[in-house]
């Protein structure tokens, strides 16, 4: 039985990957912030394993560590981020950027220092990053972002852990890793853009059968709802 971690599994996108990784007999194990969030996910996939935790604390990475002892992992899903409703410079804070660099790169660091041992015991150790379109720096520079509503700190947020995908691709490469930025879709979850339009029970398939047919291109930005590449 294949083993899969995913972070931010309480809703939306993450939810969804739970409930299909569950249907395809994978051994989950969930991070979620709250209790109440944990007690709705066990009840619904009681073979879960399920750890309550801030992902962007120091501690997080021993806790995760200590919780997955032994275990053998081969995937891990960095799902979990937030978004903030300011698209443009009046509007923004700084706390809206830290915010959303802890959750979306400092998060991710964080899972894959807390999972590396677990990885490391498997024969396909593969980390997928869920990262948006809106992080790539090229099409920010080619104007593709430009009046499109999306705020500041999710860009921004966004574009540093693709660099991290990339750093992390350059060190764990050579030990048979796969690491993969993927944008999974203009999703019609809570945090929709404007043009959302490809479900999240569509991606999560898509997401499983390249995973379980080893079919994620290392080292790139993956659109998984056209499946070309993006540019970073």
């Amino acid at each position: 039985m294949s083993a899969v971690l995913i972070t931010g599994a309480a809703r939306g996108f993450g939810r969804v990957l739970a409930q299909q990784f569950a249907s395809q007999s994978f051994d989950l194990f969930l991070v979620v912030r709250s209790v109440e969030s944990a007690a709705e996910l066990q009840a619904e996939l009681p073979q879960s394993h399920i750890l309550i935790a801030d992902i962007t604390t120091d501690k997080y990475v021993e806790q995760l560590s200590g919780w997955l002892d032994d275990q053998v992992l081969d995937v891990v899903i960095n799902n979990a981020g937030t978004g903030t409703k300011a698209p443009n410079l009046e509007l923004t804070k700084a706390s809206y950027l830290r915010k959303e660099f802890n959750s979306h790169c400092v998060g991710a660091l964080n899972t894959v220092q807390g999972a590396l041992s677990a990885l490391k015991r498997s024969q396909t150790p593969t980390i997928v990053n869920i990262s948006s379109r809106r992080g790539s720096m090229q099409m920010q520079a080619e104007g593709a972002a430009k009046g499109s509503g999306c705020s500041f700190s999710y860009r921004i947020g966004k574009a540093s852990q693709n660099m991290l995908s990339l750093c992390l691709a350059d060190e764990l490469e050579d030990e048979n890793f796969k690491v993969v930025s993927l944008h999974p879709g203009r999703l019609l979850t809570g945090m929709s853009a404007t043009d959302a339009q490809m479900t999240p029970e569509l991606a999560a398939s898509r997401l499983i059968n390249k995973i379980q047919h080893g079919q994620l291109p290392h080292r790139h930005f993956y659109n998984l709802e056209t499946e070309t590449e993006l540019p970073w």
